[in-house]
């Protein structure tokens, strides 16, 4: 009888341990995770969910140089919807850098009324940083650590 936990908790390491040594070996390429990340975010923006946002950004993101409280990316995501639209998304990699430099589309609701802007050579950086995954297993994540786009493009957008 004392038998059957030892059993399951070794089968229960050895699938996680597999499921790791799985996708280990299995990874895409730094292109396409970066890609996906960026994706997933987009469409998260787009229904106002802000966590697939917030787990995009890099603990210090900025943008312009200028960093905004997590706070506020939160509360412009939940109250606006922006549809954001990266005319071209594939990104250039450089070690644990990368960058993709393209026309950005922005289509914000804020208060009752569409509004749309366009950037012309935004620039969005990443960096691949350490994170965790099922909070236990060490990995590592492609996240936009800087967003640059000229100032003449630059609107005042309204923050609710």
């Amino acid at each position: 009888m004392r038998k059957w936990p030892l059993i399951l908790s070794t089968l229960v390491v050895l699938a996680l341990g597999g499921k790791y040594i799985y996708a280990t070996l299995n990874r895409p390429d730094d292109r396409t995770l970066i890609k996906r990340a960026l994706g997933d975010a987009l469409q998260a923006s787009k229904e106002g969910r802000t966590g697939g946002v917030v787990d995009m950004l890099s603990e210090n993101f900025k943008v312009n140089d200028v960093q905004p409280g997590i706070r506020q990316v939160v509360d412009y995501v939940k109250n606006n919807h922006p549809d954001i639209d990266v005319k071209d998304t594939d990104p250039v990699v450089s070690g644990d850098t990368a960058q993709i430099t393209s026309d950005v589309a922005v289509k914000v609701n804020a208060f009752g009324s569409p509004q749309s802007f366009t950037f012309k050579d935004a620039q969005m950086l990443f960096k691949k940083e350490t994170a965790m995954d099922w909070l236990i297993i060490p990995t590592s994540k492609w996240h936009l650590s800087a967003v640059r786009v000229s100032t003449e493009n630059l609107p005042t957008l309204p923050v609710q």
